[in-house]
Order: C-alpha cells, then sequence, then structure tokens
C-alpha cells in the first residue's frame, strides 16, 4: 500500500442518503483541548474554500485609485464608486480597494483584525483552462514544474505523518482530511472505480444536510479531464478508510453544536457542519470545502443595476457564510483553531466582453481568515492598464506564488519545517520569501517546527455487555440509580485486591444514562494469560461502553498491532472473556456484542440469558469468580444499606436489600472461568 494516501471525504447536499449506522470510535480529541501555545499545535486545522469557476476578484475588490480605469474598461459593469465599501482608509493608494457593496461581513471581519487578503496571486504561464488551473493548485503545478500526480496537501500530510495508513492511530482519530461540497456530481473514481457514501443527513435537528463521501482506492495513473476529475482527483486515500471513520464522523457531528446563524446556503451548510464536527471534538487537519457559479462570462451583475444580480450573490453568500462560521468559531471557543483560506483557480479579464460579463483571467487575490491572521493587505494593486493581449492582467504583475501563501499556511500556522516544505512544493523558490501572514501571537517559532510523527497503533474497540441485576426486561435496559443518586465514584473502583488496578481514569460530570464502572483487559489471543493492556470504562444503560467523556468505545494506546481477546470485569458479577478473538485494526462498524448469546464468552455458560439478551452474572461480590456462601455471608452484613455504592447492591440500585438476594440465590455454585 502507497504510504502517499491520506483519507480524504467529500460532501455533497443532495446525493443519494445511505445512513450512518457504525459505532462512533473514543473521541481524544475531548481529552486534549486546545492551548494556545505555539509549540502545541496539534490540534490546529486549515480550512480551505475553493471558488469554482474563476471569481472576478476585480468586481470583488476594486482598485479605488485607478477607478476611472476601471470604470472605463468595464463600461456596463463596473459598480459606482459610492456604493463601494471602503476597506480601509488608512492603505497608501497602492493598496486603496472597495468592496463590493455585498461584502458588509468582510468588512466587519477586516476592521476585527481578522482577515487578510493577499493580493497579484497566480503561477508562472498561466493556463486558463477550469481543470488544468484547478489540477494545479490543487497538485502544487504550474510555472516551471511539471505536472505532479498527486496533491500538495498529500504530500504535505504524508510528511508530517509518514507511516499513515488510512486509519486511526495513537492521539489521531479522525480522517487526516475531509472534502465537503458538490463541485463533482460523481464523485471520486479511483483505479477501481467505486465511491461509498456515508450521509449526516438527519442527525441534523436543524434541518441542514451534509452528506460525506469516502473516496477510495489505488493511485490514478491518468486523471481524465472531465467534471468528475476536478477538484478531488489529486487527493487520494485507501478504500478501508470508508469502515473506519464513518462513525467517527458521525460521532463528532452528533457531539458538536452551532452558535451562529447561517445563511441558508449550500458553502454556509458545508461551514456549518464543519464548526460542528470541530466542536464535537474532531481533529481533521485540513478541511476542503467548495462554492461553484463563478464562472461569470454572461451577466455578472444585473444591467442597469451593477451592485446586484449574479455576482452580488454569490458574494454575498461567501461574505456572510464565512462571517456566521467566523462568530460560530469564536463563540464556541475555537477561534484560536482555525484557519480559513480562500482561493479560486484563477482570475478574470480587466475588459469586460460582450455579454455583460468577463472572460478566464490570470492573477487573483486569496483571502485568509481567522485569529491567527495578521491582518491587512498585503501585496498592491495590480496595473490595470498592463494587460496581455487578450485584455487580462499581464502574468508579469504576479507578486505572490499561490504556494508560497500555502506555504505560509502550513509552516507558521501548522509547523511544517523546511523539509516538510521541500516535499510539499517540491522547489525551493516557492517557500522562500514567502509573505507574512501569521501574527505573532500564532506564528509557530522555528524551534517548534514539527518533527514527523510515525502513527502508532490504537486498538479501539467497540463493546456491548449487559449486567444481570441491573438489566430490566421491560425497557431493556439497565438502571441508572447509582449515577442519579450520585453514588459513583469520580475515580476508577478497580484500585482494590483482587483487580489492583492503577490507572487514573476518572470523570468530572458522569455521562448521561451511566451505570457503573467496568474494567476491561485485552490478553493476546496465542497466549490468553498474558494482559497486553488494561482500562477502566463507564457502561451505558444500553449496554455500550464509553470512555469517562462519555464517548462510546474503548481505545487501548500503544498496542502492538495483532490480534487479542477481550476480558471483561464487574465489581460483582463473574468475568468474561470474549470467545472470539478481535483485531485492533477492526472497522467502527465492528461491535463485539457479549448480549446477542451465550458463545459470545469463552467457557461453559459463562453468560446468563436476561429476556433476550445475555448477560454477565450477578453475585460474585468478593470477586473470586465463584458465587457461594462468602458472597451471601458479604450481603446479609451489608443488608439495610441505603445510598451506598457498595458490591452488595447486586442489583444496582443504590440500596443493600431483599431486591439483591434473588439474584445470589439463582446463581450459587456457578463458577468463572478468567482468574
Amino acid at each position: 500500500m502507497d504510504r502517499r494516501k491520506f483519507i480524504q471525504q467529500s460532501a455533497s447536499l443532495g446525493l443519494f442518503p445511505l445512513v450512518v449506522k457504525g459505532m462512533p470510535f473514543q473521541s481524544l480529541a475531548s481529552t486534549t483541548p486546545f492551548n494556545i501555545n505555539p509549540c502545541d499545535v496539534t490540534d490546529r486545522s486549515v480550512v480551505i474554500i475553493f471558488l469554482n469557476g474563476g471569481n472576478d476578484i476585480i468586481n470583488t475588490a476594486v482598485p479605488l485609485n485607478q477607478f476611472s480605469d476601471y470604470a472605463n474598461f468595464r463600461p456596463s459593469i463596473y459598480l459606482p464608486e459610492n456604493s463601494l465599501i471602503t476597506l480601509d482608509n488608512n492603505l497608501p493608494d497602492t493598496q486603496a480597494l472597495g468592496l463590493h457593496p455585498s461584502m458588509g461581513a468582510f468588512k466587519n471581519l477586516y476592521d476585527d483584525g481578522l482577515l487578510t487578503l493577499v493580493q497579484g496571486v497566480g503561477y508562472d504561464q498561466p493556463n486558463r483552462s477550469h481543470f488544468k488551473s484547478t489540477e494545479n493548485w490543487l497538485t502544487g503545478s504550474g510555472g516551471n514544474l511539471p505536472n505532479l500526480g498527486d496533491g500538495w496537501i498529500a504530500r504535505f500530510l504524508n510528511d508530517r505523518y509518514p507511516g499513515y495508513s488510512g486509519t486511526p492511530f495513537d492521539g489521531e482519530p479522525d480522517p487526516l482530511g475531509l472534502l465537503l461540497g458538490n463541485t463533482i456530481s460523481t464523485g471520486f473514481h479511483s483505479i477501481e472505480e467505486h465511491r461509498l457514501e456515508i450521509n449526516l443527513s438527519g442527525q441534523d435537528p436543524a434541518g441542514f444536510y451534509t452528506l460525506i463521501s469516502s473516496l477510495g482506492g489505488a493511485p490514478i495513473p491518468s486523471i481524465p479531464e472531465t467534471e468528475h476529475g476536478n477538484m478531488l482527483a489529486y487527493l487520494e486515500t485507501i478504500s478501508s478508510s470508508v469502515n473506519v471513520y464513518a462513525s467517527r464522523i458521525s460521532e463528532t457531528f452528533n457531539n458538536g453544536t452551532n452558535s451562529a446563524t447561517y445563511p441558508d446556503s449550500s458553502l454556509a451548510n458545508q461551514l456549518k457542519t464543519v464548526a460542528r464536527m470541530l466542536n464535537g471534538g474532531s481533529r481533521t487537519k485540513v478541511f476542503m470545502l467548495s462554492k461553484g457559479g463563478w464562472d461569470n462570462h454572461n451577466f455578472i451583475n444585473t444591467p442597469g443595476a451593477t451592485t446586484e444580480g449574479t455576482h452580488a450573490n454569490l458574494l454575498g453568500d461567501l461574505s456572510d457564510s464565512v462571517g456566521a462560521f467566523q462568530e460560530d468559531l469564536q463563540t464556541l471557543g475555537l477561534g484560536d483553531k482555525v484557519l480559513t483560506v480562500i482561493f479560486s483557480e484563477f482570475g478574470r479579464k480587466i475588459i469586460q466582453n460582450g455579454s455583460q460579463g468577463t472572460d478566464h483571467g490570470t492573477l487573483s487575490s486569496m483571502f485568509l481568515v481567522g485569529n491567527g491572521v495578521e491582518g491587512g493587505v498585503v501585496g498592491n494593486n495590480i496595473n490595470l492598464s498592463d494587460q496581455d493581449n487578450p485584455g487580462a492582467p499581464n502574468p508579469s504583475q504576479i507578486q505572490y506564488d499561490y504556494r508560497q501563501v500555502f506555504s505560509s499556511v502550513i509552516q507558521d500556522w501548522l509547523g511544517a519545517n523546511d523539509d516538510s516544505l521541500q516535499s510539499t512544493f517540491i522547489n525551493n523558490q516557492y517557500y522562500n520569501n514567502r509573505p507574512n501572514l501569521i501574527n505573532a501571537s500564532n506564528l509557530v517559532p522555528e524551534q517548534c517546527y514539527y518533527t514527523p510523527q510515525i502513527p502508532t497503533s490504537c486498538a479501539c474497540i467497540q463493546v456491548r455487555i449487559i449486567l444481570e441485576g441491573h438489566y430490566e426486561t421491560g425497557t431493556q435496559q439497565m438502571r441508572t440509580q447509582l449515577s442519579s443518586l450520585n453514588l459513583l465514584p469520580a475515580t476508577q473502583p478497580y484500585s482494590i485486591a483482587p483487580f489492583n488496578y492503577n490507572g487514573t481514569e476518572a470523570f468530572t460530570t458522569v455521562p448521561d444514562d451511566t451505570v457503573d464502572w467496568l474494567l476491561l483487559e485485552l490478553r493476546e489471543a496465542d497466549n490468553i494469560s498474558n494482559v497486553a493492556a488494561r482500562k477502566a470504562v463507564l457502561l451505558r444503560k444500553d449496554g455500550y461502553v464509553m470512555d469517562t467523556e462519555g464517548v462510546q468505545g474503548v481505545s487501548f494506546d500503544n498496542v502492538p498491532d495483532g490480534t487479542y481477546n477481550l476480558a471483561v470485569y464487574h465489581r460483582n458479577h463473574l468475568a468474561v472473556l470474549s470467545a472470539d478473538p478481535i483485531p485492533t485494526n477492526a472497522p467502527t462498524s465492528f461491535v463485539y456484542d457479549f448480549t446477542t448469546g451465550v458463545g459470545k464468552a469463552e467457557g461453559d455458560n459463562q453468560l446468563k440469558q436476561v429476556g433476550d439478551k445475555w448477560a454477565m452474572i450477578a453475585g460474585d461480590t468478593d470477586n473470586n469468580q465463584i458465587v457461594n456462601n462468602q458472597d451471601y455471608n458479604y450481603w446479609k452484613k451489608q443488608n439495610g444499606q441505603s445510598a451506598q455504592y457498595s458490591k452488595a447492591d447486586i442489583s444496582g440500585d443504590g440500596q443493600v436489600d431483599g431486591s439483591d438476594l434473588p439474584f445470589w440465590e439463582g446463581n450459587r455454585s456457578k463458577l468463572g472461568q478468567l482468574k
């Protein structure tokens, strides 16, 4: 398997719904909140917004120092000077810009120091084909470099995590890259020509939805110059990732919330989804979003009302959506975690065409948004009179190669070292003399540049089990009185004999629907007596285990790849061992469910049928793996206690009384086979 693959999943609104049913991963992000520390940037993300079609930057940010020339070159489509939003009265004439009147939210971001505009961006020998220029931007090609067959984001992530195989690893439970948007209706076509989709539809109480497609397969030897090849073809992945990450994506989405009011649009929904996933614990490094409709050859605006029409609507949606996104991030406490970068594959001609539109051009501008940006305008207004023969900005006016801008993002924001920049962009001319776009408070200093991290295995397992006595056949759930009566200890209770477990698992606030603590062990499948890892977890009323943050599943970190059996202990039930081994790389849709049959536990009748489920056998109050008179004596001494966390409370209702005795009586002489 090629190590240069990284997971990519695309979202597009309105494509073939397929409901996520896999069980989610444990969220490691919930235990590692972001801190403003320039040497600790593993929680930072980049959100890239692609304006598909070639945005007319000249009608987006009008060069005020050349307004007469601007109006002469565009007699039917220019924006009246008094309609423009002056970006900054303190800028010199060479940078004086007037924003389109629909971009009030961008003006607010600028005034708050949260927006940087980089002018004169492109690449040498610009290509005016939508497909080819997009390919160049996504692969890092163009200029004096040959066509590259993989994406610069993939190269960057491969350098950052050189052993990445498309599955979660220690500290990073999420896909490294996610792509949202409906740029390509047919999805990603790999050499195997297959596509898998995961739908988050119906999981959003606000009513918007986003499909997330896992796009997998071997590297593509050649990309067809068609719609489906556009934009995604250079962000490669592996097919197994869909099963691994589907439920993790759903988990972060379900765990998150939004706090801002967004416009009703595709781009807004994409941004809203990203904010919600980040709030839900996602640690994805690169999100790529898209908004189409920018190829405005005809009627860029309304005749006679040039501040209205197609381009006005596009810019208004972009401005308002990004503004809402940044507001959401700030309110959710994520403002220092996310940098947003906006680009289009090229700009438009300076001169208008005969259809009240503009044709494919060359240079454009990029926008960067977030707490981390320096803020302001970088670069000068292009000279509108300096045109190439077709009437576009002369390419010699280029001020920044797009790779210089992205180099600043991945080094100064994400902490890539010079070797990583060389691996990502191939030629150092594209990262030397890059613009200073990240402010001093968020700039990653050289001594903090990352060392490539080889992923460490993380055995992430979904487990379901129920406790006899606690389980109620009527509700088909376990009772949660220990939690509701505040009787559960905040720290794991298995430090005493015979468990002697020294783990530090604890909760600050008990998660909803918690039943009790369990102790789990991974045992080597070829030598059951060897314990590879132990972990205390919480049991939810539906039988699923979860961590102390309430995230479903259990993660055993730093466990060598292999196959293991799982042992489950409870303080007054006979322990059980899984009859079947569990691979560490099992997909998240895989659940080891002890409740489905007696054969799920090793040994003879080590589970007991309760209704239509199978449960751990109750009554072993002294934890010696036999239910006998010693357990009865222990119960008898404790009988009559109330509101206690006691091993004698076999029914789990917080009381030691006659309701516990039938479970001991029914299980006398039962033997456990796990010690």
